[in-house]
């Protein structure tokens, strides 16, 4: 059954550490924003992907796309553009280099976002700002934040009413930033076919 919220894959990123743009990343038969999106759509009614700007674009997608009103500001620039832009009031969101984040917890992170401003998830200390459900209600804060020059994600979530979600497997927040990183996703990948 399809949540009444947008999954918003955010693929604006430079991929400096990378050296070359993530979303078009192969992927099998296919590129990594699309892996990304097809692992988690079958629970979402509405798909977007947000970018910097049009340029970033190297291929067609078959989704909603929204562009950074600040472009160079980050995944924050990005959840602002998906959450104006988002027919419904939640929207997760999740890197295009987070090929391993589950289903369940994209379903735990909505319904835990219907109350609150934002529920993400936080293992060991540490958080995730780039994949979790956000409340349009946020939106005032990102905004804010943005039009302050702060472009960090992880400062905003002070300014939030949060659902913390604990007791995740840590292991699917991980993201693809390096070239190893890259091969070990492969490896794992082509074990699975």
């Amino acid at each position: 059954m399809l949540m009444e919220a947008t999954l918003l894959v955010l693929a604006g990123g430079m991929s400096r550490r990378m050296g070359r743009p993530k979303p078009w990343i192969e992927v099998g038969d296919t590129v990594l924003l699309r892996y990304v999106v097809e692992r988690l759509t079958a629970a979402f009614s509405e798909v977007m992907v947000s970018f910097s700007e049009p340029e970033q674009m190297e291929q067609l997608v078959p989704y909603r796309v929204v562009f950074d009103r600040k472009r160079g500001a980050g995944p924050l620039a990005g959840l602002e553009a998906g959450l104006m832009a988002a027919h419904h009031d939640i929207v997760f969101a999740v890197g295009c280099d987070m090929p391993y984040v589950e289903r369940s917890t994209a379903e735990l992170a909505v319904a835990a976002a219907r109350n609150c401003d934002a529920a993400i998830p936080r293992h060991d200390g540490l958080f995730e700002p780039v994949c979790g459900a956000y409340s349009k209600s946020a939106l005032h804060a990102i905004t804010g934040a943005l039009d302050a020059g702060n472009f960090v994600a992880h400062d905003v979530a002070d300014y939030l009413d949060v659902t913390w979600l604990e007791g995740l497997d840590p292991a699917q927040f991980e993201s693809l930033n390096t070239q190893s990183d890259l091969e070990r996703f492969h490896a794992a990948f082509s074990a699975q076919r």
